[in-house]
């Protein structure tokens, strides 16, 4: 599912109106100071697994961890036991994480991550209309970049989108 547009909206906010409803993961974080911060790390693991997916070789054994931020060493482990007590689920490696970006395996693709209120922000997703949808990196990712709760996908409409500021986009290259 990556494209230029996926790109430019990971490290930016997009310039365009959706035409479909997007998919919307409402994210607790530690405090409302830190909201800003999450968005930047979030934008990082979503942007090293879409370059994983344009670059890696899928059929290695393992895949380059080159492009994952150096800061999510650090986050994997405080990761682990926010999503086991939400999920239930094993931890995610790294390159569970970056397999999960293998071409042709995704269902959605990003858009955009913005301030709801206080401690609240919004992970907005297009996953093509699609209320379920295979989406465990998604939260794994919220996780690491330092969520203590997520709650969706919901679907919501695009005007909710348009009406947030985007959070963590300026300070990507």
């Amino acid at each position: 599912m990556t494209s230029s547009a996926e790109l430019a909206r990971i490290v930016s906010r997009p310039d365009v109106f959706p035409n479909d409803l997007l998919s919307a993961f409402y994210i607790e974080v530690e405090a409302w100071n830190e909201a800003e911060a999450f968005g930047r790390r979030l934008r990082e693991l979503v942007r090293a697994g879409v370059k994983a997916e344009l670059e890696a070789d899928f059929k290695a054994e393992t895949i380059s961890e080159a492009d994952v931020p150096a800061w999510a060493a650090d986050a994997w482990n405080h990761a682990a036991a926010r999503y086991a007590a939400h999920r239930g689920d094993e931890e995610w490696t790294v390159q569970d994480l970056l397999y999960s970006f293998e071409p042709g395996q995704r269902a959605w693709s990003w858009w955009d991550v913005t301030a709801v209120s206080g401690n609240t922000v919004c992970m907005w997703i297009d996953s093509e209309e699609e209320p379920v949808f295979g989406c465990e990196e998604l939260r794994w990712m919220a996780y690491a970049a330092g969520a203590r709760s997520v709650v969706g996908p919901l679907l919501r409409e695009a005007g909710e989108w348009e009406r947030s500021a985007s959070l963590g986009s300026e300070v990507l290259p």
